[in-house]
């Protein structure tokens, strides 16, 4: 099996490593394990859960949208916020705990609710995104050469962003011409179009509930669990020893050095360590004086087992602006997905707030109630950075160097976007090839740690 990477060449100075542990196996851990493997080095990869893709990735939204990148700081959101707060069933909700973390965290997320703020994180946003479209067709490309399938109920048949209101859509159509101009083709729709496009919508059409929408045709929608249990078994085919039911206690560092990670009963040695472990990222890195700003963002989803209305569902993934939901088809699944709370780890299902995601989507195609039966909801943590880019790079902080510790975390909403993207180049920069997009932007040296 063999895939293209990038094509430039190690640095003489620089040895990779021999062998590398990557802490975490959801999208992104399972991606930069699969792209470690690709380029020859040793992996293991260790999961705290019984497989792979169990926790951010289990039932996301499902969209892989390089049309959808801005992060969510922006002008508005401070005072949506407010309009929200003690709304059980608010798409945006602050629960404050009396956690150091959570506060510094938010503090840094207002100074980044500023439209130049929100502008400047697009396009690094998108570089990332459309680096994770080319290799995602190089995986299966990968599969294929092997006489297998990539199954992950992949659909490109574009993102439709549907708009109630004419000013909500009078200001989104501000970014079409700078998408456009960066590589990704949008076009403006009207009502009536829209229900042309996707005959689901004919409801809220008839109820005069779209002002009209925005469409990518490039964009489209996949599981990302299904994903990431393709590719650690790909990743274990190349070599890869995946490690599942296992903890990480702690990160070994000697001398400024890296040396491996401790489990419950042994040490894993390694000289290079990836944590990619979603919102527990910070955790794993606190003990080495490195308070890393990635907090857990609360969502939820309902996925339907569509088996007679597939005809009523549709087939172009939808992001409802107003309702703050996006909706894909994930072969005979429907899935919604919104909601966002800042309300610490908790993992707690909370029936209100799961059902207000399915009454969101029947607010938008109504035929889907008679599905209610036989809804399966979900919460899960987002690993949230406060401006709304991942955090990919070798770490340091102000006063220290450790030598071989890396992160690939900090997504957000974007994981399944921007996942396979951040693995490829996190592993050309770890042996030591150019990466092939400008790491800098994902830095960690844009915060203070």
């Amino acid at each position: 099996m063999t895939s293209p990477v990038s094509s430039a060449v190690s640095s003489p100075s620089h040895v990779a490593p021999s062998h590398v542990v990557v802490i975490g196996a959801g999208i992104v851990g399972t991606a930069t394990a699969y792209e470690l493997a690709l380029r020859g080095v040793s992996v293991t990869l260790v999961e705290r859960r019984e497989g792979a893709g169990l926790e951010t990735s289990r039932a996301n939204g499902g969209q892989l949208s390089a049309c959808e990148v801005a992060p969510w700081a922006g002008p508005e959101v401070p005072g949506l916020i407010l309009k929200w707060f003690g709304r059980a069933d608010a798409p945006f909700r602050l629960r404050p705990k009396p956690d150091p973390e959570q506060w510094l965290w938010l503090m840094r997320f207002l100074r980044r609710c500023r439209a130049s703020a929100r502008a400047e994180r697009v396009l690094p946003n998108l570089e990332l995104a459309l680096l994770t479209r080319a290799r995602l067709d190089a995986y299966r490309e990968n599969f294929a050469a092997d006489g297998r399938t990539l199954d992950m109920d992949h659909a490109q048949n574009g993102i439709l962003r549907v708009f109630r209101e004419r000013h909500g859509l009078e200001e989104a159509r501000e970014g079409i011409g700078r998408m456009t101009q960066a590589g990704v083709e949008q076009r403006e729709l009207s009502p009536a179009e829209c229900v042309e496009l996707e005959p689901a919508l004919a409801s809220s059409f008839q109820k005069d509930e779209i002002a009209g929408g925005i469409y990518c045709p490039s964009d489209g929608m996949g599981d990302a669990h299904l994903f990431s249990r393709e590719l650690a078994a790909a990743a274990e085919r190349l070599g890869v020893r995946f490690r599942a039911s296992e903890e990480v206690e702690a990160i070994e560092v000697h001398d400024g050095k890296t040396t491996g990670v401790r489990l419950a009963d042994e040490l894993v040695a390694a000289d290079a360590v990836v944590v990619a472990a979603g919102p527990m990222t910070a955790r794993l890195l606190r003990p080495l004086g490195l308070r890393l700003p990635i907090y857990p963002v609360k969502g939820y989803s309902v996925t339907l087992p569509l088996e007679d209305a597939e005809a009523a569902a549709p087939n172009v993934s939808i992001t409802d602006e107003s309702r703050k939901v996006v909706v894909s088809r994930l072969g005979n699944r429907l899935r919604a997905a919104g909601q966002a709370e800042i309300g610490g780890y908790d993992l707690t299902l909370e029936m209100p707030r799961a059902r207000s995601v399915f009454q969101a989507l029947t607010g938008l195609m109504p035929q889907m109630g008679a599905l209610e039966p036989r809804a399966e909801y979900w919460c899960g943590l987002r690993p949230m950075s406060p401006d709304g880019s991942p955090i990919i790079g070798e770490l340091a902080s102000r006063n220290r160097t450790i030598r071989g510790l890396y992160v690939n975390s900090g997504h957000g909403t974007l994981g399944w976007t921007m996942g396979a993207g951040s693995a490829a180049s996190l592993a050309d920069l770890i042996c030591g090839s150019a990466p092939q997009l400008d790491l800098t932007p994902f830095s960690h040296k844009r915060f203070s740690l």
